[in-house]
């Protein structure tokens, strides 16, 4: 028996409204989990870089404390450079003013001059030992802090000297 005029038609189980429904689900799922992965990625990126920007703070660190200890031994020698050009041209100085005293006197001679680092060395000859005393041991002394002269008299009546001088507080260097 039947009891309808139409032939029945086969329900399906999934509606287009269930489809739709189910379709919108999965996308929101799907565009959660693709939000979360690009969250993690970016997390992971910034972690990476914030590691990287440490390894370079360490290295400009290193390279900080080793221009310090390089500036330390640039200031160290300019200071001996500075030290050294002083002492020079004290030492030039002085030497200039004593052979200019030589100079003027025109009794006095000198044979031999010998400078090293510290020390001084003239020979010569001078009519008196107190006109030596007077016009260039003084000066000598004032600027060397040991000063050593031998005389040797000679048969005209002059002497021969030797002075030694030297400079001892200068042979520590820094």
């Amino acid at each position: 028996m039947k009891y309808s005029f139409i032939q029945p038609r086969k329900k399906p189980i999934w509606t287009l409204f269930d489809k739709t429904w189910f379709a919108l689900f999965i996308f929101g799922i799907s565009f959660i989990l693709f939000i979360y992965f690009i969250y993690l990625f970016k997390v992971s990126f910034i972690s990476n870089s914030i590691e990287n920007k440490k390894q370079e703070i360490i290295l400009k660190e290193n390279q900080i404390s080793k221009n310090e200890d390089l500036y330390k031994i640039l200031l160290n020698q300019s200071y001996m450079a500075n030290n050294f050009y002083t002492q020079n041209q004290y030492i030039k100085e002085s030497l200039k003013n004593i052979l200019d005293m030589v100079i003027q006197t025109n009794a006095i001679t000198l044979d031999n001059l010998e400078q090293n680092k510290y020390s001084l060395k003239l020979s010569g000859i001078t009519p008196t030992k107190e006109m030596f005393i007077l016009l260039l041991e003084t000066p000598l002394k004032s600027v060397f802090d040991e000063s050593h002269t031998n005389y040797y008299k000679l048969n005209n009546g002059w002497y021969r000297f030797i002075s030694i001088n030297t400079k001892i507080g200068n042979n520590n260097e820094r």
